[in-house]
This record gives C-alpha cells, structure tokens and sequence, in this order.
C-alpha cells in the first residue's frame, strides 16, 4: 500500500500567499489550481509510491490540469477540511495503511498524530513547490 499524503490544500495556499483587497477570491482560484498543478505533476513523477489527496473548504470549483490515478482533489462544501482530512487518517490506519498530514495548522497536525498518523510541518510561508519537492525527495527515483 502506498503512502497517502493529506495535503491541506486551503491552509497551504493562504500561508503561503496570503489575500487582501478586493480581487482576492480571484487569486485565491488561481493559487488553488497552481498549487493542484504542482502536486498532480509530483503524483505523475512518483508513480504508484504515493498517493496526494488536496482537500479544500468550500464549494467545488473547477480546476484545470490532467489528474492521475493516484491524485485526487477534494471540496468539503460545508463541512471542514480538518475533519475530512482526520476522517481519512483514521481509515487509512483502520486499513493497515499509513498517512502524513499536511499542513502548517498545529491543532490539525497534533490532531492527527494523535490519530495515528504522520505530520508533515509546513511553514508559515512556505512556497508549494517546496513542499511538493519535501515529499517527493523520499519518494522520486
């Protein structure tokens, strides 16, 4: 089975780029289907030893780009990315798998330690190419 990485796709854009003014939801859509770019190409370049799943807050939007197998994006409309993303960790260790939660937000992280799972510390900051290349050098031959 191979790794699953939860990736928390809202906190990773807004630390990272951070919004004001009145055209910000327009550049939060762009930074949100830049940073899917991103990890879509690291699941190609990693083939079968990982798996990304983005989860987002909010209602789906449509983001461009191919999609391999082992990449999926995910909306929570209503509910929090939080809880999805420990309600994945909890499946994953239910079924003998293991998981690293990405995200810069400490109560996420300690959250899903606690669970079972890995955490992945993000910087406050930090670009989404790093983190994609952090993951990708354990895993890219």
């Amino acid at each position: 089975m191979s790794r699953l990485f939860c990736v928390d796709g809202t906190n990773l854009v807004r630390t990272a780029y951070g919004y004001g003014g009145p055209a910000h939801s327009a550049q939060e859509d762009a930074d949100t289907d830049r940073v899917t770019v991103i990890f879509a190409q690291l699941c190609e370049d990693a083939g079968g030893e990982i798996e990304v799943e983005l989860f987002y807050d909010g209602a789906f939007r449509a983001l461009g780009g191919p999609r391999p197998d082992n990449f999926r994006v995910s909306f929570t409309r209503e509910l929090k990315a939080d809880d999805m993303i420990l309600d994945r960790v909890r499946s994953r260790k239910w079924n003998g798998g293991k998981t690293t939660v990405v995200t810069a937000d400490v109560e996420l992280g300690e959250m899903a330690e606690a669970e079972g799972g890995k955490w992945l510390r993000v910087g406050h900051g930090s670009p989404p190419e790093g983190v994609a290349r952090r993951i990708g050098g354990r895993f890219l031959k």
